[in-house]
């Protein structure tokens, strides 16, 4: 996909990004419109630089407890490196303007800069992922934007023996998560391509406020409706998120 929203309407409900690039130091930053292809520092988002000598107890907030786990699992050599990082560049905030998606070809273009200064990696805490700087370079910056590589699908077991499928990363397009309750096992695969069109036409500026039509890549039609729950607190999404219940996913015949 390209930058543009094609159904994007103003909800009043702008894009919150928060991007870590660990071992870099406050300096000039070489920023090139034909490199890094940025026009701008988006609207609304503060570049701010943190010194292990004097932000310790920041750092260590934002690398400990329950994601510094998960984090540590999943790459403990990337993590500890992150960790033992003397200077942090932090990207935050909201975003003004969001009726394209230029805010993030132009904070994709930023990251890349400060990650030529030889840093270690960058976290995108909106989804609890640390990239290695070779991974935020060949995964992100250097290939087309796709909606796809910014949203994560994280699949839960439940006591009853359903799944449930929520995503996180979608407030970085301004629209709520996906929670997709009581799955059973045997669906999971066609789900998943529900959300995944959900992810898709959300970060293209849909707000799914009535019952709408999607198609799978398998060839499946589903009408699926979605409740919009208004909870900004709520941890598992550190966003609002629509309900979904797989048993109101009506299947189409063809």
């Amino acid at each position: 996909m390209d930058y543009e929203r094609p159904y994007y309407e103003d909800i009043n409900y702008h894009p919150l990004l928060f991007y870590v690039v660990f071992g870099v130091e406050d300096e000039e930053l070489n920023v090139s419109r034909e490199r890094h292809h940025v026009d701008e520092f988006p609207e609304g988002l503060d570049m701010i630089f943190y010194k292990k000598s004097e932000h310790s107890e920041y750092m260590d907030s934002v690398l400990g407890g329950t994601l510094g786990e998960i984090l540590r699992e999943d790459d403990p050599a990337l993590y500890e490196a992150a960790r033992n990082a003397e200077g942090w560049a932090v990207i935050r905030g909201e975003v003004k303007q969001d009726a394209d998606l230029n805010y993030m070809r132009n904070v994709i273009g930023f990251v890349q800069a400060l990650v030529e200064k030889d840093a270690v990696g960058v976290l995108d805490l909106q989804t609890f992922t640390l990239y290695s700087a070779k991974d935020w370079t060949d995964n992100i910056f250097s290939k087309e934007f796709d909606a796809y590589d910014h949203a994560v699908i994280l699949a839960s077991q439940m006591g009853d023996g359903s799944v449930w499928l929520h995503t996180r990363g979608m407030r970085k397009f301004g629209r709520p998560d996906m929670s997709m309750e009581d799955v059973p096992p045997e669906d999971v695969e066609h789900a998943v391509q529900i959300v995944n069109q959900m992810i898709h036409y959300g970060a293209l500026g849909v707000f799914f406020s009535q019952p709408t039509k999607l198609h799978t890549h398998t060839g499946r039609t589903y009408i699926v409706k979605a409740n919009f729950v208004e909870d900004f607190d709520d941890p598992d999404f550190n966003n609002s998120h629509y309900k979904i219940l797989w048993k109101e996913c009506q299947l189409v015949e063809q």
